[in-house]
């Protein structure tokens, strides 16, 4: 199973609520397996409900469900960049496009603490303040630059890095790291063979 431990109840435990709501919500689309949760605008709300994320009773819209896939792409994009790695530009834009349309609140508790709300009673927009406000948390907390994606093109899994050094490039060594090792070790043979 990929996700550098994460699915192991101990490991998942001990990272915080904040990175897995933005790790579980990018990992709604499997690359490698070719696969969608979010194939329809009732399957997102049963997402978000399962997360609770969906505090208002209006449906969804074909547009919330194109929002939401932006979202989730330019959040991939900044775990991409954790990784080390350029980001699709393009996503970015859709992204910020996104962003720039969603109004947010921001307030501050008793104890200092800044929060994000969605200024707006749309639907998704509540959704979107509460994953800007976990990227929040996670800067605040210097935790932010262990949330990657996988390092294999195919994968773009995301991951906790909870490695010492955060060091981590894929979401499984077991799996992504080996095919990528085996691939490199294969082209240095073939490439040796030539010379």
């Amino acid at each position: 199973m990929r996700d550098v431990g994460s699915a192991d109840a101990t490991a998942r435990a001990a990272i915080p609520d904040a990175a897995l709501l933005i790790k579980d919500f990018v990992n709604t689309v499997d690359r490698a397996a070719q696969t969608e949760t979010f194939t329809s605008a009732p399957a997102l709300r049963a997402w978000l409900e399962a997360h609770d994320l969906a505090h208002q009773a209006k449906p969804l819209t074909e547009d919330d469900l194109t929002r939401a896939r932006a979202v989730r792409e330019g959040l991939r994009q900044l775990l991409l960049v954790n990784a080390g790695h350029a980001p699709d530009v393009g996503a970015l834009e859709r992204f910020n496009s996104v962003l720039g349309a969603t109004a947010v609140t921001v307030r501050f508790d008793a104890t200092g603490r800044r929060l994000l709300d969605a200024a707006e009673s749309a639907p998704l927009d509540a959704a979107i303040a509460a994953l800007l406000a976990a990227v929040d948390e996670l800067r605040a907390a210097h935790v932010w630059e262990r949330l990657k994606v996988c390092a294999r093109d195919e994968c773009r899994w995301a991951y906790y890095d909870a490695s010492r050094n955060r060091s981590g490039r894929w979401c499984s060594m077991t799996d992504c790291g080996n095919r990528v090792k085996m691939r490199r070790a294969y082209a240095a043979r073939t490439h040796g063979s030539d010379a």
